[in-house]
């Protein structure tokens, strides 16, 4: 009977004295040593002919990336497979470029020519990824080459490709600012552009690039209002904060006009001790000396963005439920902006550290709005499983005018 072998495929065990361990490789699904000081093995299948072999390493080495474990002394190794005719290879290839680019910039730097010719790859995944390794290599050097990159990118016919182009943007800008002027105009060009793919990153890099430029939004306003409701979650929460900042620097402010309203009205009614003075004709002519204020009517625009972004405080993403809350509590009417306390009030039931967040903007929104959250009072009751930083949330006066009559014998509790 045959000995049983010294490790389980399923669990992984200990081997003998001077044999390296092993373990599961989720990624290959094979057995693979967990020996990783000298990578012999892997830097052989690399070097061979077989693209198996080669893809089997690659597997190992991107496991071994997603470990937590350092790799980078296979990156000679690696990066001579840049060039391999393999998809999957090569996909795996650019993978690891990607991580390690930075660090060994003088190795990457000799494969300058590969990654461009990787730009004309008719796999789009290919040419992303080109373009991807291309721009994390931190050296002044290839500047040129790097914007060169970009603008080909963004006007590829992949809109994957285009949004990796939106991506380098904010890398080559830190790099060399000098480039600004011509980083703007790739980004006038992604901003016209009407896939959602793209729609997010272009606009992080709009905000990171040139956030002063407003008049780059003014033509693509409506088009972003749009595609909102069908972006991925990251690029609504930028979209959102992008047309927040916008919609409060282009539009009038419905709570500033209703103020505005309220004033003049009391004015007009109380009238001044002059006025009662003077007379009845003098009160003509003091009427007609105030100016005429036309009644606030909500730019066609302004309510476009409102309508769009009320269906997002249903979303699942918290982020994208509190970006849509702010937008709606500095841009809305006060008539409107009630819909908001129920959407963060669901969001409560989430994770402390979510809930933590929310009853902050719950605080800072009913010092102006002490009224909002009144429908929902017990949802702010205290609980006993509640953490200490969250209960002393609850029971502060500045959120609601009734919280503060919650007894803080809860506390104990």
């Amino acid at each position: 009977m045959s000995a049983a072998p010294a490790y389980s495929e399923d669990k992984g065990g200990s081997a003998g004295p001077g044999e390296p361990e092993y373990g599961h490789d989720p990624a290959s699904g094979g057995i693979f040593s967990s020996d990783y000081k000298r990578h012999d093995d892997l830097k052989e299948m690399l070097d061979t002919n077989k693209d198996s072999l080669k893809l089997e390493a690659m597997k190992r080495i991107v496991a071994m990336i997603a470990r937590g474990k350092n790799a980078s002394d296979l990156f000679p190794a690696v990066v001579k497979n840049v060039a391999c005719k393999n998809i999957e290879v090569k996909k795996l290839v650019y993978v690891y470029l990607v991580r390690y680019a930075e660090e060994q910039q003088d190795l990457a730097l000799l494969s300058i020519s590969t990654f461009q010719r990787g730009l004309k790859d008719p796999n789009q995944l290919i040419r992303a990824s080109a373009l991807r390794v291309l721009s994390s290599i931190r050296v002044p050097i290839i500047v040129p080459i790097m914007m060169l990159a970009i603008k080909e990118a963004a006007s590829d016919m992949s809109p994957y490709v285009r949004k990796t182009a939106a991506h380098a943007i904010p890398k080559l800008y830190s790099l060399d600012s000098d480039q600004k002027d011509q980083l703007i105009e790739v980004i006038e060009k992604l901003l016209a552009d009407k896939t959602t793919l793209v729609a997010g990153s272009v606009v992080m890099a709009f905000e990171e690039v040139c956030p002063e430029r407003i008049d780059l939004i003014h033509k693509n306003y409506r088009k972003l209002c749009n595609l909102l409701i069908d972006v991925e979650e990251w690029g609504q929460v930028v979209i959102i904060s992008m047309l927040t900042r916008y919609a409060r620097t282009q539009f009038l402010s419905p709570t500033q006009n209703e103020s505005l309203l309220e004033e003049n009205a009391e004015k007009a009614f109380y009238g001044s001790e002059e006025d009662e003075a003077k007379g009845a004709g003098s009160e003509e002519t003091a009427a007609a000396a105030l100016p005429a204020r036309k009644p606030y009517i909500m730019d066609p625009d302004h309510r476009l963005l409102l309508r769009n972004t009320k269906p997002l405080l249903q979303s699942r993403s918290a982020a994208v439920v509190m970006a849509v809350a702010q937008l709606y509590f500095h841009l809305a009417p006060k008539a409107e902006v009630g819909v908001i306390a129920k959407a963060l009030v669901r969001l409560l039931r989430s994770h402390s550290e979510v809930q933590y967040v929310v009853l902050q903007n719950v605080a800072t929104m009913s010092i102006k709005r002490r009224g909002m959250f009144e429908p929902y009072l017990k949802s702010f009751y205290i609980r006993s499983t509640d953490p200490t930083q969250i209960k002393i949330l609850k029971v502060s006066e500045g959120q609601n005018p009734y919280l503060h009559l919650i007894p803080a014998l809860l506390l104990h509790f």
